[in-house]
Formats: structure tokens, sequence, C-alpha cells
């Protein structure tokens, strides 16, 4: 299934789910449905699936965890969005929800998103109760305080200091990277043949493509404009925030990105000898680090 496939069947679903979804306020509904469907790559759905095809998961599965992390991703950006935090007024090009509509609308809308996400992914159909505790504690941790919430508070907190790169690197595996294991480790936990050696393989390279992508996108934040980006370029810097360019220099990140690529092929050929192979993964991966906005 191509991409262009993969996130037109993604946003019949998506459509179907705002459809049937229990709403007393249709002013919520239309700030949550605004921001879901206000553009974007898909690119964490696009995991889950090709990940899903790898390892034979059933598509309507994947449809319920890839909804449940777009769900989680598109509440963080509301929030992300807002006054009290990076105060931006434009998202992919359009109006931030609080700009749209107003601020309480945008928290609550948020708040609704974050729920929406839990209430789809307890309609995954799977007999074994294990596997769906596990894959709930597991999309709790890497979405709550323990993974993307409390790496937006170190970010936060590292307003006007200078990071130093074990720092930076903590932050953004907590804020960015683990939502990338969620798209990735929950379609294995609904897998066959399990072992712990697959597992933490999955994880460190759910890990290398967050940080891939946060670095990728520190370099578009100084080498973009806004129009091109969809939102406000340097952002960051100007919020005197730490980044990979701020701490490396451009040279240096574009190198140090490449260093985390090699990484990454390290782990897919792991991935290979261990029966979990796909190529649709690896040309997702380069999508990740070589785009340009």
């Amino acid at each position: 299934m191509s991409s262009e496939k993969i996130i037109k069947d993604f946003e019949i679903f998506a459509e179907n789910v705002f459809t049937q979804f229990g709403c007393i306020s249709k002013t919520l509904l239309s700030a949550m449905h605004y921001s879901f469907f206000s553009g974007g790559k898909r690119i964490r759905a696009q995991f889950v699936y090709v990940i899903g095809e790898a390892l034979a998961i059933d598509k309507a599965n994947c449809d319920k965890i890839a909804f449940a992390v777009e769900s989680i991703h598109t509440y963080s950006l509301i929030h992300d969005d807002l006054p009290a935090m990076d105060n931006d007024r434009l998202r992919r090009g359009k109006p931030t929800c609080h700009i749209k509509f107003n601020e309480a609308t945008a928290i609550l809308a948020g708040d609704a998103l974050q729920s929406l996400a839990f209430e789809i992914l307890q309609e995954i159909n799977c007999p074994d109760i294990d596997k769906l505790r596990k894959m709930n504690k597991f999309f709790a941790q890497c979405c709550g305080a323990s993974g993307m919430v409390g790496g937006q508070q170190l970010d936060i907190e590292g307003e006007n200091k200078k990071l130093m790169l074990n720092e930076l690197e903590i932050l953004h595996t907590n804020k960015t990277a683990k939502m990338f294991r969620a798209c990735i480790v929950l379609p294995y936990i609904l897998s066959q043949n399990q072992n712990n050696k697959k597992e933490d393989l999955l994880i460190r390279l759910s890990d290398l493509i967050g940080l891939c992508f946060q670095i990728k996108d520190d370099i578009l934040d100084v080498t973009k404009t806004t129009t091109e980006l969809g939102k406000t370029s340097a952002k960051d810097i100007d919020a005197n925030k730490s980044t990979y360019v701020s701490l490396m220099g451009l040279e240096g990140a574009n190198k140090y990105l490449v260093n985390k690529k090699n990484e990454i092929n390290q782990i897919i050929n792991k991935l290979k000898n261990n029966n979990i192979s796909s190529i649709k993964l690896e040309k997702l991966i380069d999508l990740v680090i070589n785009r340009n906005c």
C-alpha cells in the first residue's frame, strides 16, 4: 500500500470516528475536528501502518492505534501553541486552535482529544487481555508525565538556559521520540513471536527516529521561512531555547543527523536478522530525515 493510500484510508477512518463521536458541544467538536484535520503528513500514523504490515497486524487494529497516536499528537500541538507555552498563531499554514476559536475552547479541545485517543484504543480487537493491558500502560507512559508531557515540561524549564547535549537528548527522547515509540511498539505488542530483544531494538529504533525528527526540525527552523514551514520560523531562537543547531552549529547538526541515521541503519540490519523487515519502513525513515518542511 502506497503512502498516499495509507493516508487516504486513514482520513476516511478518522472522519468516521468524528461522525460517530458523542460530543455534546458543537463548538468543541468543531475545534477538535479543525485541529485534527488541519493538514500534516500523518507521519506517525504511517509508521503504525508500515510496522503493522511488517508484523501482519490486522489493519482494523492499526486504524485504531494510528487514530489514538494522531489524536494525542494533535492535542499536544493545540496545547503547545497556547500563550502559556509557545504562544504561536500559526500551525500548518493555518490559524492555531486558540486563534481560530478561543483559548478556553482550545484547552478543552486538547483535553477531549486526549480522552478520545484512549477511548478508541479500547476498541482494539485482541483476545489476550494481558496484551491489551500492556498496550494501554505503554501508551499512557509514552504520552504522559514519563513521556511526552514530561518532555514538554523539560522544554519549558529549558528556556533561557544552555542545555548540554545529554540534557537535550533526554528532553527530546521524551517530548518527541516517546510518541514514535507508541507508533512502533503498540503494533508489536499485538504481534506473535515476541521476545525482549525485538522489543528493545524497536524501542531504540523509535528513539532514534524521534531524535532524527527533532534534529531535522531544528535545522529546518533556521533554514526555511514561515511560509515554507507553515509555522513560525526561528521560534526556538526567539524563545532562547537550546537546539541542536544552537549547540552544534548548522554543519554540526547536519553531521549529527547523519550519525543518527547510521545508527538507525545498524538497528534495521539487526531487526532483519530477527525477521522484522520492511522497505516501506526504511523509505518512511528517509522521509523523516530528508523532508523539507
